[in-house]
């Protein structure tokens, strides 16, 4: 300490006396033209050097000071080395310092890991050390766990012991009641149920205690029922608190009211007078009581927030688990018979495993309702708007849920479970239950898969259950998040091939409107009015009417001005289109679009006709502010005005149906967007229509409303629940059938494909099988679809298409390009996976045999199974080089949100390094390097050759057939390294075998793993190198570079120093 207070001590003498030096320069002769100003100027710099000096003292103090408190600081330790002061700057750099390059320091590898030299990490590892008891005395560990008991036994219980004294407790009042448990008897199937309960419970508490379970259902089941308690006592405290302020506002009412009647005093009887003084007082006391006692207003809040908790906890209870699991068990219940199971098994498998059981049953639970919530929302957006738009609520943004769930009342949300519920059970009857009978009736459950589940379990069956339910329920969230659109176009493809068949395409589907058809037309006056427009048989009445009317408007306005509904005004202009003057001949247009989306006949949205006769003008405007304003857009009808000889029509007009309009549109389903005006959905309730919307034709409806024949409109019903029942019942065969194909079939693929590989079947993992299967027959589909799009005719047109393509082949003129595309697809699909094939059963399986597994006498198919099992391994992975799944970037965007956050993070370090040139030059070479030679990604390898063989054979372009990249870059150096493992090890093999060593499995095993160690050794020197150096360099960083502050150099900061 006395060093370094003498360093700062000297420092400062040093700077004083600079400073006295700089003060004695002598003034020049030429600079004594303004002595006085000069002489002031001198006097005032005189005065800031004694400032200065006093700043310098006042900063030596400080420094003093912090000195001191940071011997205070490492006195507790028993550390006698100060801490090394850091690194001075020059105290007066030189002018030209500024140019020089600046060096910030090196960002350290592991930002997240706090520096052992930093103060603040120095104490909490020492705090962690003294917590773990490596440091400090004995008691301070013991104490500490001392602690640690007494705050799990609080935990326990406050979260578990008391909630199940509580459960109990509420379990005795209950049995009790006996007319709760008679009146829930008297419920028809109430009794089923409860036995059924009863029985599981009892079940599942003797399998808990013969495999000795820490936690018993019945327990939990106490735990949830004191919870339920608690909330249903809460519930009750508010109750009584919103009761009693209520009561207070009837009160005060009443003394406003009582109020009112002291101005009539001298009316009152003196005994009256009293009593109302008397009741003000006392409510008055009562007010003062209330104001200042704040121990009342915060258990009162205290109460209501508690409320708001067990309500929002109970509401999400209900739906995010008990919902889910009760429909998980539904469909387990509903399926047992299939997979040959008995309810005893499920409670001896839930005994064993409690929690994977409820999770299973969750997750089944949980897919279904997401299933079923997207197949019905997307069948609202692809239908006609007319029919399930103003049926079914569409999927809204929810900023505020827990507000939303604290405004509603609990009758709300209690109708809209049992809607939900009464929904999905309904469903689940109808495409679950009566399948799965039909399935057992024919036994077709014996030849299907999935009700013969195989499991090969790795880790421990309590463990590996939850996780691949875990991984499977975020695998259906993405693939659901992902294709519920293609969804919602799957329905759409159905319907239209329904309704073509049925003729219900217009009647289900909706329509853009293409163009409009003129009817007729209407005077707007009755005197104008022929004969022809009013509606009776006798001259003589019409020319009375005529005559009454000749100076009003035609009726029929008059009846569409009066009336407000839609539907009411479209049933009266068809009932008036007999009376309208038709046209001489046809008359089409294709009208004006107005910003709204919808299609007119002019920029006008309504007819103003004329209130009086006194101004008989009509004029059209475009808002509707009084009553005699009639849109010009009823329906399917149109008006537009006409002026003829001085009388003016109405021209009524019809709109024609045009294309289909596709369905869904892309982003409909954005939460994030805005409502149905930007999302393009189907409105609800009161909510601004899209422009989709308004271009919609109007529906073709499935009754003609001008046949009045009671035999036809018999006949119309008939034919309606005829066709509605066919596709009703088409409808679900497909679906049955595609949920039988959806689950079976990647089965069938994925044991297929283990089979191929040979493993015994004992090793055989049905989720692992499925994934497998996915994998095969996604890619399949989606070549499908691409087809399907590409060609005129869907499907029907695949055969042609693919046809046309064979016959547009022709060979190239030259033999090179022939000799590339031959030898490339001989090694790929013939040579290399046989090579592959045969290394794979050497490897994993053994040789029986001195030929090393080609014995044809014993195995006819031993070259074919290699040459499958090559083959699909040879692809899979070229595959998953293709999409990069290989690299740890995949994974990285994965997981972070695709990247972003590495992304920010890459910017970040871009803009660091691009304010600095020297550190940008040192660091652009590392992220500027070739990824020539790589094989991952869509520019590696794989995706070369992949783009070089379809450019190729989408237009047999052989010009685009790249040999670099089909041969020397990718089906050579494929051969040749499966060459080398392949015949290096048996040929070393039968060297050792001549030299008399016994030839194993073993021997070979090892020789093809240092063959292929050594192989990738050789070929990957470059990349080794890279990495050697990599890892040098930050060695050298971490032992010299990080943490240092890297300064200028300067030779008077040298000098001086």
């Amino acid at each position: 300490r006395e060093d370094v207070i003498l360093n700062q001590l000297r420092e400062l003498v040093e700077n004083a006396g600079r400073q006295e030096d700089d003060d004695n320069i002598p003034i020049l002769p030429n600079a004594q033209l303004g002595n006085r100003a000069e002489h002031r100027e001198i006097r005032g710099n005189a005065e800031n050097d004694e400032h200065d000096e006093e700043d310098a003292l006042a900063a030596f103090m400080r420094a003093q000071e912090e000195q001191d408190e940071l011997d205070q600081q490492f006195e507790d330790d028993d550390d006698d080395e100060l801490p090394m002061p850091p690194p001075r700057r020059p105290v007066n750099p030189p002018p030209d310092a500024r140019f020089e390059p600046q060096f910030e320091p090196l960002d350290p590898p592991f930002p997240d890991i706090p520096d052992a030299d930093d103060p603040d990490a120095v104490d909490l590892n020492i705090a962690l050390d003294e917590l773990l008891g490596f440091r400090g005395p004995i008691l301070a560990l013991i104490r500490n766990l001392l602690w640690l008991l007494v705050f799990n036994t609080a935990y326990l219980g406050t979260f578990a012991f008391i909630p199940s004294f509580g459960g109990r407790g509420v379990y005795a009042v209950l049995s009790k009641l006996r007319f709760v448990h008679s009146l829930a008897v008297s419920i028809p199937g109430v009794e089923t149920l409860l036995n059924a309960v009863k029985f599981t419970f009892e079940e599942l508490g003797r399998q808990s205690e013969n495999m000795n379970m820490v936690y018993h259902p019945s327990e939990i089941a106490k735990i949830g029922l004191g919870y339920l308690g608690w909330a249903w006592g809460v519930f009750f405290l508010n109750s009584v608190i919103k009761f009693a302020a209520r009561r207070r506002e009837a009160t005060d009412a009443t003394q406003e009211n009582g109020n009112l009647l002291e101005g009539r005093e001298d009316d009152m009887p003196l005994l009256a007078q009293r009593v109302l003084e008397q009741r003000n007082e006392q409510m008055q006391m009562e007010e003062n009581n209330d104001e200042n006692n704040p121990v009342k207003k915060r258990l009162i809040g205290l109460v209501e927030s508690a409320a708001a908790i067990a309500k929002v906890i109970i509401l999400l209870f209900l739906k995010m688990l008990v919902l889910p699991l009760s429909l998980g068990l539904c469909l387990d219940i509903a399926t047992l018979e299939l997979f040959q199971q008995s309810w005893n098994d499920r409670i001896a498998y839930a005994g064993k495993d409690l929690f994977g059981s409820v999770f299973l049953h969750w997750v089944v639970g949980i897919t279904f309702m997401l299933l079923v919530t997207v197949s019905v929302l997307q069948l609202r957006e692809v239908v006609h708007p007319d029919i399930l738009a103003r049926v079914i609520r569409p999927q809204e943004p929810q900023p505020d849920l827990l507000g939303n769930l604290l405004q509603e009342t609990g009758s709300t949300h209690s109708k809209r479970i049992l809607m939900s519920l009464g929904i999905y059970a309904a469903l689940l009857g109808i495409h679950i239950w009566i399948p799965s009978r039909l399935l057992l009736f024919y036994n077709i459950n014996q030849y299907l898969p999935i009700f013969q589940p195989k499991f090969r379990h790795i880790l421990m069956p309590q463990i590996q259950v939850p996780l691949e339910l875990f991984v499977f329920h975020l695998c259906m969230l993405g693939f659901l998040e992902k294709y519920k659109n293609n969804i919602g176009e799957l329905q759409h493809h159905w319907l239209i091939f329904m309704g073509n068949i049925l003729k219900m395409t217009d009647q289900m589907l909706p329509r853009e409107v293409d163009e409009f058809v003129l009817l007729g037309t209407l005077p707007v006056f009755a005197k104008d009015a022929s004969i022809n427009n009013f509606d009776t048989t006798d001259d003589v009445k019409q020319a009375k009417v005529i005559d009454n009317l000749k100076d009003d408007m035609y009726p029929l306005w008059n009846d569409l001005l009066s009336e407000k509904d839609t539907l009411k005004r479209e049933d009266l202009i068809r009932s008036n289109i007999a009376r309208l003057n038709k046209p001489r001949s046809l008359r089409k247009t294709g009208g004006v679009l107005h910003r709204n989306g919808k299609l007119l006949l002019s920029s006008y949205t309504y007819v103003r006709f004329p209130s009086s006769v006194v101004a008989p003008k009509l004029l059209v405007i475009s808002s509707e502010t009084e009553s005699n304003l009639l849109p010009t857009a009823i329906g399917p009808y149109r008006l537009k005005q006409r002026k003829v000889r001085k009388k003016i029509f109405v021209e009524v007009w019809r709109e024609v149906a045009g294309k289909l309009i596709p369905r869904p549109p892309e982003g409909w389903d954005d939460l994030g967007v805005g409502g149905a005006e930007r999302q393009g959905r189907w409105a609800w309730g009161d909510e601004q229509l899209s422009e989709i919307e308004n271009s919609v034709a109007t529906r073709t409806p499935f009754f003609d409303k001008d046949d009045d024949s009671r035999l036809s409109k018999l006949c119309t019903w008939a034919m309606l629940v005829l066709k509605t029942t066919v596709i009703v019942l088409i409808s679900w065969v497909a679906i049955t059938a595609a949920i039988c194909i959806g689950i079976n079939m990647p089965l069938y693929v994925g044991h297929y494909a283990l089979g191929v590989l040979r493993l015994p079947p004992d090793c055989v993992h049905d989720p692992l099988a499925f994934a497998i299967g996915v994998g095969f027959i996604v890619p399949v589909i989606m070549l499908s679809a691409k087809l399907s799009t590409s060609s005129n005719n869907g499907f029907r047109g695949v055969p042609a298409l693919l046809l046309r393509w064979l016959r547009s082949f022709k060979p190239h003129q030259s033999s090179e390009k022939m000799k590339t595309l031959l030898f490339s697809i001989v090694l790929w699909f013939g040579v290399c996976p046989m090579l592959l094939g045969f290394l794979y059963r050497a490897f994993f399986l053994g040789l029986q045999s001195p030929l090393y597994g080609i014995d044809i006498n014993t195995d006819k198919h031993a070259l074919l199974a290699d040459w499958t099992t090559g083959t699909m391994l040879l692809n899979l992975w070229a595959t998953l080089c293709y999409f990069r799944l290989l690299t740890m970037d995949f994974w990285i965007k994965m997981f972070t949100a695709e990247g972003q956050g590495n992304a920010n993070a890459g910017v970040n370090r871009a803009g660091a390094n691009a304010n600095n040139p020297a550190r940008h030059a040192q660091v652009q070479p590392a992220n500027t390097r070739s990824v020539t030679g790589s094989w991952q990604g869509e520019d590696g390898i794989i995706g070369c050759s992949a783009k070089s063989i379809m450019a190729f054979a989408h237009g047999w372009e052989w010009d685009k057939l790249d040999k670099k990249a089909l041969l020397q870059d990718l089906s050579l150096p494929i051969f040749r390294h499966l060459a080398i493992s392949c015949f290096v090890p048996c040929a070393t093999a039968a060297f050792l075998s001549q030299v008399g060593v016994a030839n194993s499995s073993t021997i070979l095993r090892l020789l093809i793993a240092a063959t292929i160690l050594i192989d990738y050794v050789s070929s990957s020197k470059d990349s080794l190198q890279r990495w050697f150096e990599a890892a040098h360099k930050i060695a050298r960083d971490d032992r010299y570079l990080i943490g240092e502050i890297l300064q200028n150099y300067s030779p008077g900061s040298v000098g001086t120093s």
